[in-house]
C-alpha cells in the first residue's frame, strides 16, 4: 500500500484526485493540504511515501517546499504535479529533492505509474516534460546574451518586486488575482535561479534585466 499524500490550492483538482484514488487498489491517501504550512504541520502526525506537489502556492512557491520536506523528512518521495512545463521549474524542482515531474493534463495511468516509479526510487518525467528538457539541452534556454527570457508580464511583477510591493498590492496594480501574482512570482524565482525575493533584485540589478 502506497501512502500518499497531495499539496494543491485548487480544491476541484484535490477532490478529483481523492476520488480516483479512492477507487484504485494499492494506494492510501493520507491527507490533502492547500498551504506549504498546512503541509508541514501535517507531516508532523502523518508521513506519506510519496506527495505530489504544486508549485504555485498562496503561502511559500512548491521550491521552497519541497526543499523544506525533503530535509526534515528525506523518506518522503516528491512527485511535482503542476501546469507549469518550464524546464526551469523542473531544474529548480530536482535541484531540490523532487523524484519527478508530471503535468497536471497527465492520464490517470501515467499519474498512477509516475506514483509508482518515485514510490520505488526512481525518477520519472513526463513525456512532453522530456521533450521540453531535451529540447532545452540542443537550443539551451537563455537567448544570445546569457540572459534569462522574461515575459512582459514578469518583467512588470518584477519592477513592482523591486518597488517593495506587496503581493497584494501588486495584484490590485496589475488588475491580477492573488494566485497569479505568486505563479509569476515562482516563475521569476526559477528563471532567475534564485531563492527569495532578495535573490530577485540582486540578479534584476546584476544583469540590468529592466533597463
Amino acid at each position: 500500500m502506497i501512502k500518499i499524500a497531495i499539496t494543491d490550492d485548487h480544491q476541484l483538482f484535490l477532490d478529483g484526485i481523492r476520488e480516483m484514488l479512492s477507487s484504485m487498489e494499492g494506494f492510501d491517501l493520507l491527507f490533502t493540504a492547500t498551504t506549504g504550512q498546512e503541509t508541514l504541520e501535517k507531516l508532523q502526525v502523518q508521513l506519506p511515501d510519496v506527495i505530489l506537489l504544486d508549485i504555485s502556492l498562496p503561502d511559500m512557491d512548491g521550491v521552497e517546499l519541497c526543499q523544506e520536506v525533503v530535509s526534515r523528512h528525506p523518506g518522503i518521495n516528491v512527485l511535482a504535479l503542476t501546469m507549469h512545463k518550464e524546464v526551469s521549474f523542473l531544474k529548480q524542482m530536482l535541484n531540490h529533492g523532487a523524484k519527478g515531474y508530471l503535468l497536471k493534463n497527465t492520464k490517470k495511468e501515467e499519474l498512477l505509474e509516475a506514483i509508482r516509479t518515485v514510490y520505488e526510487g526512481e525518477t520519472y518525467f513526463s513525456d512532453e516534460i522530456t521533450k521540453d528538457l531535451y529540447n532545452s539541452m540542443i537550443h539551451g534556454e537563455q537567448n544570445k546574451s546569457g540572459l534569462p527570457k522574461l515575459s512582459r508580464r514578469e518583467k512588470e511583477v518584477l519592477q513592482l518586486i523591486i518597488d517593495e510591493y506587496t503581493t497584494q498590492e501588486i495584484a490590485d496594480q496589475l488588475f491580477i488575482t492573488l494566485s497569479t501574482v505568486e505563479s509569476h512570482r515562482a516563475n521569476l524565482l526559477a528563471k532567475l535561479d534564485v531563492r527569495n525575493t532578495a535573490g530577485l533584485v540582486r540578479v534584476a540589478i546584476e544583469k540590468k534585466l529592466l533597463d
